[in-house]
């Protein structure tokens, strides 16, 4: 609540196109703190990102340093190698391929241009250990302990699908909840794949499908993890084209 005192509560009745000018100054100025306050304490917005191993790589780190750079926000990113769709759904939430990667940031976080970003929790190879058990180990449970304004979905490459039960999860916990789906890059039936997300995604308005098979890749390739400049650049193209959408969903 803003408090403010002042000496001189005259007010004169004035034509409209005169009053601003014939308010006591002390008023206005009450006004536009009060606004500004006001703005400066809105409560920054949660994100939550799951991915394969593209996320827990190369990939993963730009795009979560590019996302954080974007605005204030919380953003909790959950990167399984080897995962679809099909991983988020089950019972608990496991590592049973190629390790995986937990990060987490506030809007305070200072990270560093070079180097990895600390963890929250990870493995580089397959474990019994069910994952982020301090959320409950589910994506239900993630979902309604970490209470996400936006969720982005990277997923869909390793065609290990149950595209509509993981929405069904989403719109469970929240219905039209905003969401991005990143796309895979070019690779061998990489339509399929698409063809997939899309279906899902029909009479959705709520969803946006960024595409990454215009950015990289090559029709031979059937698994890499880019690194380096290479990564960088996917993962800068598809937070830039991410944003129009984020700022037009998200009431910063």
């Amino acid at each position: 609540m803003i408090f403010f005192y002042t000496l001189d509560f005259r007010f004169k009745y004035w034509t409209m196109s005169g009053i601003l000018k014939h308010i006591p100054k002390t008023i206005l100025l009450a006004v536009v703190i009060s606004l500004t306050i006001g703005k400066t304490q809105a409560e920054p917005k949660s994100i939550l990102v799951l991915g394969d191993s593209h996320m827990k790589g190369y990939f993963g780190e730009f795009f979560h340093k590019k996302l954080h750079s974007e605005g204030e926000y919380f953003i909790l990113s959950i990167a399984i190698g080897g995962a679809g769709t099909k991983t988020f759904v089950k019972d608990m939430l496991y590592n049973n391929c190629c390790g995986y990667r937990v990060r987490y940031t506030c809007p305070e976080s200072k990270l560093k241009e070079k180097g990895w970003m600390p963890v929250l929790e990870g493995a580089e190879q397959p474990s019994s250990r069910p994952i982020l058990r301090i959320y409950g180990s589910t994506l239900a449970m993630v979902l309604a302990k970490f209470k996400p304004d936006l969720i982005i979905i990277a997923l869909g490459s390793n065609y290990y699908n149950a595209h509509y039960e993981l929405l069904k999860i989403v719109e469970d916990y929240k219905v039209g909840l905003p969401f991005v789906w990143v796309g895979p890059y070019l690779r061998q039936n990489v339509d399929m794949r698409y063809s997939a997300i899309e279906r899902v995604m029909e009479n959705r308005s709520n969803g946006l499908l960024v595409r990454s098979d215009d950015i990289l890749g090559a029709d031979t390739l059937t698994q890499k993890h880019f690194v380096g400049r290479t990564a960088k650049y996917w993962a800068h193209t598809v937070v830039e084209r991410m944003i129009p959408f984020m700022d037009s969903t998200l009431v910063k």
